[in-house]
């Protein structure tokens, strides 16, 4: 059952990454079919990684000098922040890292940047999911 369950996410990531770019597909090759499904996973997991270490700091920093930089605002602030970080920056991660696996796994298949690995990794936005713009898809 679990083989069978794999074969066909497998299948629908291919099916949804051929027909989502059908012209960019068929540029492509067989990459531009692979690129998603290789690309969507490890989006996913290093979206959810980099936005939960990415938000969970900026939010613990941001709570802790909303309360005061004293003991008592650190002590509340940095883990409301950091939780309220965490939740939020895994959750639009693991977003974010599916919508570029996708879209550019077709567009630039195996790339660092369709598996969302680019950058430093405290340096990334999960908030700006639809951030790819027709230009780079064109490219």
């Amino acid at each position: 059952m679990r083989k069978l369950t794999t074969a066909l996410s497998v299948l629908a990531i291919a099916a949804t990454a051929f027909s989502a770019r059908p012209a960019f597909a068929m540029g492509k090759g067989i990459l531009s079919v692979f690129g998603p499904i290789i690309a969507m996973p490890i989006g996913a997991v290093s979206g959810l990684v980099r936005g939960t270490l990415s938000k969970s700091s900026e939010y613990a920093d941001s709570f802790s000098k909303g309360l005061g930089d004293g003991l008592p605002g650190r002590a509340i602030g940095v883990p409301t922040g950091f939780v309220t970080g965490a939740v939020t920056g895994s959750v639009t991660g693991v977003l974010k890292g599916l919508y570029t696996g996708l879209v550019l796994g077709v567009v630039d298949p195996l790339s660092a940047r369709s598996a969302s690995v680019d950058g430093k990794v405290l340096d990334y936005e999960p908030y700006t999911v639809f951030e790819i713009s027709k230009v780079e898809l064109v490219q």
